[in-house]
């Protein structure tokens, strides 16, 4: 897509809706394969480390730009994973959004770990980043994020409770355990970890 000349709203037009979601193939692979097959068989140390790199060379990439250079929204190729509509944000609001969406998931995760199912459903289309945060303020609340989240749930979930057969549904991937979310909660960093490759590629 051509953006040169183009407003953000007339880039953002171009894209699909927040919450559309990824292709229906896609979604067979995540529900049938991904989901019972390698969610649910991950290693939860393995988990966490991988959760603990990509921050980390998430961080990397964030501190090296400037504010402007943060602040700057970027349209990125269709990576898997990534739905249209998150195609064209800042590093700031890639930022942004793995702390709202990492927040959600530590809760989901903690809660099923408790006996209990979380209220509502998970709606990709409600944890979009709004861009009006300061680049430093986001890059200082992420810092912060990084280092609070994992401990946060390795204290409320000890190893006798990981393996609860209690879900709570994902829009894409149908019903998950608290493991699966785990997984998930890495995997979500290292999607965004490309996104922001991609962006720092292109600024």
């Amino acid at each position: 897509m051509k953006t040169q000349g183009l407003s953000d709203a007339e880039i953002e037009s171009r894209l699909a809706a927040p919450g559309a979601g990824v292709p229906w193939y896609v979604r067979l692979v995540m529900r049938h394969y991904i989901g019972p097959c390698v969610a649910a068989k991950a290693d939860w140390a393995d988990v966490s480390q991988r959760f603990a790199d990509t921050n980390g060379a998430l961080l990397a990439i964030a501190e090296k730009m400037d504010n402007g250079q943060l602040q700057k929204r970027v349209l990125v190729p269709r990576l898997r994973g990534l739905e249209d509509s998150s195609r064209y944000w800042s590093a700031a609001m890639t930022l942004e959004h793995l702390m709202i969406v990492g927040t959600g998931m530590r809760d989901i995760i903690i809660r099923l770990s408790q006996g209990q199912v979380p209220p509502g459903r998970a709606d990709t289309a409600r944890v979009k980043p709004l861009g009006k945060l300061p680049a430093q303020t986001v890059l200082a609340n992420y810092k912060s994020f990084i280092s609070t989240l994992m401990p946060q749930i390795e204290t409320a979930v000890p190893p006798e409770k990981r393996d609860s057969a209690l879900t709570y549904a994902h829009p894409w991937f149908g019903g998950f355990t608290l493991r699966q979310w785990h997984w998930l909660l890495a995997e979500h960093n290292a999607i965004h970890l490309r996104q922001l490759q991609e962006i720092a590629a292109r600024i």
